[in-house]
């Protein structure tokens, strides 16, 4: 496992990146966001994924720096992008620091970037140890007009009862259930969640689409946005200006 000083050094080094990956439209036919995801270049080891690294960050404490960085960095790279919204991922363990929506909103506000078109993605176990001190948090991110987006949905204990409870705007669709969307009882519970979503009044995205299959399938079924490798892997954001310029391959929207 990295050290705690090998992961200050990164940050403080400018050795992190950001990767975009892009939330398209159900038929395919248009970006409607991008999620920020980040990345390690290391001196001598070269690119590193998430996966290596980010539970020293938890493990070492870093959450709240890391996550400020990816915040500061994707909300200045996004001012390019004015027709699209900005997902952010927030940790649980940065969730419930002292004065995490204050900080959050200025750092935001001076890059410049509007708040409007901040998303945060907050995975449910963020709500364990105290529900209504979360409901406040996220009533507060809403007061900014901040979306909140409900992540890995369907995978937790109690999701219904957050989402119930929780001001969130989006719910975000496991990819577990779409990789089996073929499958009977899948497809069913893909078709409850979007329901679900809908009737509550909320936008709901389907991750991990790496099919026609499953895109026809989700726009079908009503999903408002969908994303995965079939439209394209997390990118440089060289490359999201390269897409929003070029026409949507045939290939990617369903009949």
């Amino acid at each position: 496992m990295f050290s705690r000083e090998q992961l200050v050094a990164a940050i403080e080094r400018d050795e992190l990146f950001l990767a975009y990956q892009p939330q398209m439209l159900p038929d395919g036919s248009g970006m409607a966001g991008v999620e920020a995801l980040v990345r390690w270049q290391h001196p001598t080891r070269g690119a590193i994924g998430p996966v290596d690294f980010l539970y020293a960050v938890e493990a070492h404490g870093l959450s709240d720096e890391l996550g400020t960085w990816v915040l500061t960095r994707a909300s200045r790279e996004a001012l390019r992008w004015p027709s699209l919204t900005l997902s952010v991922n927030v940790s649980p363990t940065q969730f419930h620091k002292a004065r995490f929506v204050e900080r959050l909103v200025e750092s935001v506000r001076e890059t410049g970037f509007p708040l409007a078109r901040l998303e945060l993605e907050v995975v449910e176990t963020a709500f364990f140890e105290d529900p209504g001190s979360a409901e406040a948090q996220l009533r507060h991110l809403r007061s900014f007009g901040i979306g909140l987006a409900l992540d890995d949905f369907g995978i937790g204990y109690s999701s219904l009862s957050y989402l119930r409870r929780m001001p969130f705007t989006k719910l975000k669709i496991d990819k577990s259930f779409i990789d089996d969307v073929a499958m009977m009882q899948s497809a069913a519970i893909v078709h409850a969640v979007i329901a679900l979503g809908r009737a509550l009044g909320l936008k709901v995205t389907a991750e991990g689409v790496e099919t026609a299959e499953q895109q026809k399938f989700l726009r079908i079924a009503g999903c408002h946005y969908l994303q995965g490798y079939l439209f394209s892997k997390p990118v440089p954001a060289a490359e999201i200006d390269a897409m929003l310029s070029t026409p949507p391959s045939p290939m990617r929207r369903s009949a």
